[in-house]
């Protein structure tokens, strides 16, 4: 005995189901702007204590967030302003350079494989400016996304306390409580995070600018700018500042050169050993190996911008997860 089974699916769920995947389709196309406005977020209840405290200090709101935006914008730009224009002018010094620098070492060798050394370090050359270049052209397109942010951040702490009341709004009484303590842990949290970097940014900045001075390096108060500005990527910052350093300084010898190296590397590991579990493991709340552990998540999944946001991301995610297990119990 057959029996025909018939399905209809009604011109509702069709539509729904349009519907839902129109809005996964919107969703993936406006990914980006989602990405500016979270991270916006995340500077905004990182900053929000500082202007509270601003506000504590009869400091009007509005006046208060222009202050701290200032702030940050008189740092980042002086340090591109000022490290940026002879870090380029010492790199260009140093590549025309570097054929004398290495003629003592390449006199030692025979003509043919020396002919050869200059034929390949010429090459070398050549794909490093190349590099340069490219460089160049990706960093002026983060600034304009690095701006967005900035922008997206100033107008969301801004009008902060409107946003807070609005998005508790759509909560019942009962929950209210609830929404009210996760965004006060958030904005505690993050700023203590920002606090953090703010402690370690200066540590870092001032060791540097010590040891450049003391070893008479040029440049040396740009050289700690840009390696206090670039601790805000863990663990690639630090390399990446100590290159401009090294370039300087084997423009000048081959010893300063070898110097500089050196300073850099004692300082990362006082920082790795000393600063970083004291100043960001109180801060933050994780231990050195769990902070390990999120930044190479955050890296494998999103790169440099992972890399970055992975700490203040996990801080977000932990703070609501806790609620929810508490909610659970209760």
């Amino acid at each position: 005995m057959n029996i025909e089974q018939r399905y209809e699916i009604s011109l509702k769920t069709i539509l729904t189901t349009l519907g839902i995947l129109a809005l996964f389709w919107i969703l993936i196309q406006i990914k980006a702007l989602f990405i500016t406005l979270f991270v916006a977020l995340i500077l905004c209840l990182a900053l929000d204590p500082l202007v509270v405290r601003l506000k504590g200090w009869r400091i009007p709101r509005p006046l208060g967030v222009i202050l701290t935006f200032l702030a940050i914008v008189a740092l980042f730009g002086g340090v591109i302003a000022y490290g940026f224009t002879p870090m380029i002018n010492q790199t260009g010094k140093f590549l025309l350079g570097l054929p004398t620098l290495l003629d003592p070492f390449l006199a030692r060798l025979p003509t043919p494989l020396t002919d050869q050394l200059k034929s390949q370090l010429f090459s070398q050359l050549t794909m490093f400016s190349s590099d340069l270049l490219n460089s160049t052209v990706a960093l002026a397109s983060n600034s304009l996304f690095i701006i967005t942010i900035l922008v997206f951040g100033f107008y969301l702490l801004l009008d902060w306390e409107n946003v807070k009341t609005w998005f508790i709004g759509f909560f019942n009484r009962p929950a209210q409580k609830r929404v009210v303590a996760i965004i006060e842990q958030m904005e505690h949290r993050l700023g203590g995070w920002v606090r953090g970097e703010l402690a370690l940014m200066t540590i870092v900045g001032v060791l540097i600018f010590f040891g450049l001075t003391v070893l008479k390096v040029e440049y040396a108060l740009p050289l700690a700018l840009i390696a206090a500005v670039l601790e805000i990527v863990p663990m690639i910052g630090p390399i990446l500042s100590m290159i401009p350093a090294a370039i300087v300084g084997f423009s000048a010898s081959l010893w300063l050169g070898i110097a500089v190296l050196v300073l850099y590397a004692v300082v990362q590991q006082v920082e790795n050993n000393f600063i970083v579990p004291n100043v960001m493991g109180k801060a933050v709340g994780f231990s050195p190996l769990a902070t390990l552990i999120i930044l190479f998540i955050g890296t494998e999944l999103y790169g440099v911008g992972g890399l970055i946001l992975a700490i203040p991301t996990t801080l977000f995610l932990t703070i609501v997860i806790k609620d929810i297990r508490t909610g659970e119990e209760e």
